[in-house]
């Protein structure tokens, strides 16, 4: 017995082969329990009480749930394995970016609309940053793209690393990425991004074998300035971050 991420009581989630063994044993009880009450009834419908038909009637229940209850459900549960598991991967692909292994953009913003509406419901504020590469084109145009790609990545990891607990990361197309940061004011998430920014620049990334530091422009948001929209939000954290890449690259600036 599990309980689901529903919160429902889940008697037979086949997540794992430890399931499928505890499936088929509760099955396989469930059938025994049920054939002797089938026999039971049988009995006393039909009068039969002599001691041979009793103990043949008793033995057929019994090892006929036995011999035949296990060998049907257990395949049957390694199917359901089978099918939940690509299942869950199916659904890791639609909301999981290939090249970066985050968040991809439309999952990214259904979970921005949740946490909006929870932060608005609990009177918590929530905070947004877009994060773009400085000349992250370079990069490419130097050294191909498939190194480029591998920067990519190896940024979108630097970032998850720095990123606290709580916070969301979402890529947001190209070389741009969002976070999202739930119980966040303004000044807080400032300092989330300047960390951001720190780091990046400090560690830098590998590509086509050589070590590249890699700057970026931060532009952040709110719900304390006045919004709860999530469209407003990205487009108020996208004119920040223009004001940034404007100003010179490499740095944070708040939404106005």
């Amino acid at each position: 017995m599990r309980e689901s991420a529903t919160g429902k009581i889940a008697w037979l989630a086949i997540e794992s082969h430890k399931d499928v063994t505890r499936a088929t044993v509760l099955v396989t009880a469930i059938a025994l329990a049920g054939s002797w009450l089938i026999t039971a009834l049988i009995i006393l419908l039909t009068g039969a009480t002599s001691p041979s038909g009793i103990i043949t009637a008793v033995l057929a229940s019994t090892l006929a749930p036995l011999v035949l209850a296990p060998l049907l459900s257990r395949r049957n549960f390694r199917l359901m394995l089978r099918l939940n598991q690509a299942c869950t991967e199916v659904e890791r692909l639609s909301r999981t970016d290939d090249l970066t292994q985050i968040y991809n953009r439309r999952y990214f913003m259904e979970m921005t609309l949740r946490e909006l509406a929870l932060g608005t419901r609990h009177g918590y504020p929530v905070a947004l940053l877009l994060l773009d590469l400085d000349s992250f084109k370079e990069i490419n145009d130097e050294l191909g793209h498939l190194a480029g790609d591998r920067a990519l990545a190896s940024c979108a990891a630097t970032i998850q690393r720095t990123i606290r607990q709580g916070d969301v990361l979402g890529r947001f197309g190209g070389d741009e990425f969002l976070v999202l940061a739930p119980h966040t004011g303004l000044d807080s998430a400032a300092r989330l991004a300047e960390r951001i920014r720190e780091t990046m620049a400090g560690q830098g990334v590998m590509a086509g074998g050589r070590k590249l530091t890699v700057r970026l422009s931060v532009g952040v948001v709110t719900t304390e300035q006045g919004t709860t929209s999530a469209d407003d939000l990205l487009r108020l954290a996208d004119r920040a971050l223009y004001r940034a890449k404007e100003m010179g690259g490499d740095r944070i600036e708040l939404a106005a």
